[in-house]
């Protein structure tokens, strides 16, 4: 008589132990994964050598922007799946309630607000909003965010000189006439804008 008097009870703690355990595999699984030692070859160059294997693995606009826009839907798919699986941790545990079967009314077992629940969507909607910033990245974002942040400047320069489309080219010589001369022609130099034959003296 006992053991039926805390059935729900006891099913509901297989059902979360059980969810824990599978949970506690996939993090066992992925940290396993990332604590596999890394093997790196260690080459002795010349300095310009080095050079241009620094310069080698400037990424260019387009990888850039492929990267970081893989990086945001990746964060946008994760995020989905743990809600999704919360979700239905949720739904095997109202499922396993026979307290809940009976009750005309539905009473839930488990609080109808789940505030971690309430905490990943709103990451979700902060992840969503990061990857609409990530697919319009441009030219100068990337100018910006990336070039300006490696350690050989003029070398990283030289090596994306060659990798932009015109285009991209004009998109950034026209950032640069921007923020030397701001955005109103008005406001460029009498130089500048003089370019007749006798201005060129």
């Amino acid at each position: 008589m006992t053991l039926l008097k805390h059935l729900p009870l006891v099913a509901f703690l297989t059902m979360t132990a059980l969810s824990l355990e599978g949970h506690a595999i996939s993090s066992t699984t992925v940290s396993a994964r990332a604590q596999q030692p890394v093997r790196a070859v260690v080459v002795v160059a010349a300095p310009t050598q080095q050079a241009q294997a620094m310069a080698s693995k400037v990424k260019s606009y387009r990888e850039w922007k492929t990267e970081m826009v893989a990086g945001a839907q990746y964060k946008v798919s994760s995020v989905k799946s743990q809600i999704e699986a919360r979700k239905q941790t949720r739904r095997v545990a109202q499922g396993t309630d026979p307290n809940l079967a009976r009750s005309g009314r539905g009473v839930e077992a488990v609080p109808a607000r789940d505030i971690s629940l309430e905490g990943l969507e709103k990451q979700l909607r902060q992840e969503q909003y990061d990857l609409e910033v990530a697919q319009d990245l441009s030219v100068t974002d990337y100018f910006v965010g990336y070039l300006t942040k490696i350690q050989d400047k003029k070398s990283a320069f030289k090596e994306v000189a060659g990798k932009l489309s015109p285009e991209e080219v004009a998109e950034l010589m026209n950032a640069y006439a921007n923020s030397v001369f701001g955005a109103h022609s008005s406001d460029l130099p009498a130089s500048a804008t003089n370019t007749t034959k006798d201005g060129a003296r």
